[in-house]
This record gives C-alpha cells, structure tokens and sequence, in this order.
C-alpha cells in the first residue's frame, strides 16, 4: 500500500465525528419544507423530461477498491451531466425553470409547461425578466444555460479568484459576467444588493433569512443524483438490494452534500449510507460548525484567516442555513483536507495505475476520493469510520476539467521527470 499511497498517508487532514449525529434519528417534518420524498419526485419528473436528460454514469474503480481493502469504489460520474460539466447542471436550471413558470402563470392565471418555455410561447414575458447569481463558476454556468433555453436574461457575478475558462464558460450561454474585485462570500452579498436594486430575481444555491426556498428547488435538483445512484445499486450493481455503506461527499456550502444526505435519510432511515462531509482545511465551514455546534464562518487559513483554496467550487466560508438543518444530524463525520493533495488525486484518476476507468475530474471533484484514501490507508480512522473489507464506498465526481490551465498544471505539467 505504500507503494502508491505514501503521498496520501503522509498528508495531515483532521476528522471529527459528528456530536449531533443519531443514526436512529428519524427523517422529520421540519425537514421536508427543505427536501421532501414529494418534492425530489417532483424535480425528477420535470428534469428527467428535458430532452437533454440522460442518466449519469456509475464507475466502478475495482482496482483502487482491491488496493484500499474495500469491496467496491463507485465514482458517479457528473463531468457530462447536460453537457456542461458538472453536477450544478441539475440544480440551477431548475429553479429558473420553476421561477419562470411561476411568474407567467401568477401573470396569465393558466398552468405552463417546460415545453411552452422552450419554444419561446411567452417571450413577451419572459424576455423581460433578470435571473442573478454569485458563482464560483459552474452554478452560474447553470442558470445562465437555464436562462438561455427558457427565455430570460441572466447576469452572473464571480469572484476574484474566478479564472477567466469558467468566466467563458458561463458567457457561452449568453449570460452577463461582472468579475469583482471580492472573494466569493462577499460576492454573494454584492449580488443580493444588485439584485434588489435592479429588480432582479437571485437564483442562489445559498440561503439567508427570508430567502430559502429556490436554494431548496436547487437542492431537490441535486437529489436526483441520489435517486439514479440507487436504482443503480439496487438493480444491476448487486444482486439484492445493497445501498453504499459509506458516502464522502465533498462540500461548499453544503448544497449537494446535503442534498444527497437528506435523500438517502428519509428514504433509508437507519439503513442509510455513513455521511462523511468533506471540505479543504482553509475554507472548511461545516466543520467549524460542528466543531461549535451552531452554524459559523470558516476560520480560514491558520497564519492569514484568508478562506481560499485550490478548490475553487469549495471555496467557500459561510455554508447554507438549510444545509447546515439537515447535515447537522443527518452527516456522521466531517473532514477537512489540505490542498497539496489536490494534484496528485486528479492526478491517480487521470492515469489509474490500476488499470481502473479514466475519469476527468476536476480540482473539486477529487475531495471525497482524497478524504476515502488518506482515512483508509491509516487502520485508526479506518475502524473510527467503520471501514472494512466489505465497505461499498460512493464517491461524486462533481465536475469535469473546467479550468484547462490549472489542469494542466497540477496533472499534465507537474510530472515526476
């Protein structure tokens, strides 16, 4: 095992157990205004509709598995998810969607569909309307893409770490980019402001108070990953009906994280998959969370208090309200990791030595891969995590290579000569 994981067993990463965590805890009410069994088959029966909707894949990484002692590793492939990258895909658009939908029916007194949308039926109306988003990156390229095909006008704004490939990605979908001059936190709060001074409607994938239910429409996206995944376990991967037994989901503000918790929650009660919440040390709010006990910041770096990471769809300090309800007893542990180990996880994917699938992932996509081997190459977090030979591992490839550049530098250039 040290033969290809030295770089992982040597790199420091801090795992907490979760003290609000109950296994026994039911799945409650005071949860299902966030996300319902009824509202996630809501969001799959519209999205699963879109014409260019297709099942993502489900990778299995048999030789990692045999190296890490664990029976199988499965990677849930969403770098082609509607063919722009990542799993944001499923969330955004959606609620422009239902936004849309919502404005022109309360306008017309009569129900639409998406196809009405489409084909541009109410373009005197909707062609007037603004979304706005603060984004990392692929969340805005979503509701640019979301605003693009049903009919509105979006203006996006990102950070200043935003690199200038995500910044295009969302321009090819025919959305305003404004860059700030601010971090992503910031950004977010610089949108709301604009939004309200332009009269334009905030599709964001965080919540604040008094803005909580399209950020649960975007999360109820997001589920359908949960429900694909399982019909997968429960059908073809093996012969009885065998959820993951472990899931390390990587983490921004805990929109996807949470999203998937509470879904495989209310719908498998105790027989749900160990939550492992994965963040990097620098920008590592659920786990400061946890670690208090009540929603705060990220502490940031230990010597600047800067919350920035290579990471750049988990760079984030403050996480979401309505995450934070159901992570803070649906997760069972949290994890931070530290950026150096970003390059040589995308690295192991890019070029299995295990003769296992490519996959092209991006620099956040690895987190929950790198969290899965430095725990299982240590036998004190393995038996902590409950890690054995039997353990069915599920892992969320969350994006493609949407920044080229970096890519190429932590994977193509940065090679051992």
């Amino acid at each position: 095992m040290d033969r290809y994981f030295s770089i992982w067993k040597r790199s420091q990463f801090n795992l907490l157990p979760n003290p609000d965590a109950s296994r026994s805890m039911a799945y409650g009410e005071d949860l299902d205004h966030i996300l319902s069994k009824e509202s996630c088959q809501k969001a799959l029966e519209e999205i699963t509709s879109w014409p260019e909707y297709k099942v993502s894949p489900l990778v299995s990484l048999p030789g990692l598995a045999r190296e890490l002692n664990l029976v199988d590793i499965s990677f849930k492939d969403e770098s082609k998810r509607f063919h722009l990258g990542s799993f944001k895909a499923l969330g955004g658009a959606y609620a422009v969607y239902r936004f849309l939908k919502s404005t022109v029916e309360q306008k017309l007194e009569t129900e639409i569909g998406a196809d009405d949308l489409r084909k541009k039926t109410y373009r005197d109306i909707t062609s007037e309307l603004t979304v706005t988003t603060a984004t990392d990156g692929n969340h805005g390229r979503s509701v640019a893409w979301g605003a693009q095909i049903f009919g509105c006008k979006a203006t996006v704004f990102v950070p200043e770490s935003c690199s200038t490939s995500r910044i295009a990605a969302i321009e090819e979908f025919g959305a305003t980019v404004i860059q700030t001059s601010l971090d992503y936190d910031d950004t977010v709060e610089y949108c709301s402001r604009d939004a309200e001074n332009q009269g334009a409607q905030i599709i964001s994938d965080t919540s604040w108070d008094g803005y909580r239910d399209i950020p649960a429409q975007i999360m109820q996206g997001y589920s359908i990953i949960a429900e694909e995944t399982l019909k997968e376990y429960f059908t073809r991967r093996f012969r009885q009906a065998i959820p993951p037994s472990h899931i390390f989901l990587q983490a921004g503000v805990g929109g996807l994280a949470a999203a998937l918790t509470g879904y495989f929650w209310a719908h498998l009660g105790e027989r749900r998959p160990k939550i492992i919440i994965v963040e990097p040390e620098t920008a590592a709010c659920l786990y400061a969370s946890a670690a208090e006990g009540s929603l705060i910041k990220a502490s940031g770096d230990k010597e600047t208090g800067k919350i920035h990471t290579i990471m750049a769809g988990l760079d984030c300090g403050e996480a979401s309200p309505i995450a934070w309800e159901i992570l803070s007893h649906g997760a069972d542990f949290f994890m931070t990791i530290p950026d150096t180990i970003t390059g040589p996880t995308m690295k192991l994917v890019a070029g299995s030595p295990f003769n296992d699938p490519v996959l092209e992932a991006g620099e956040s996509s690895i987190a929950g891969l790198a969290a899965l081997i430095m725990t299982a190459t240590h036998e004190d977090t393995r038996e902590v995590l409950g890690l054995s030979p039997d353990s069915r591992i599920l892992l969320i490839n969350s994006e493609g290579i949407m920044d080229q550049s970096l890519y190429r530098k932590l994977v193509v250039e940065d090679q051992p000569n």
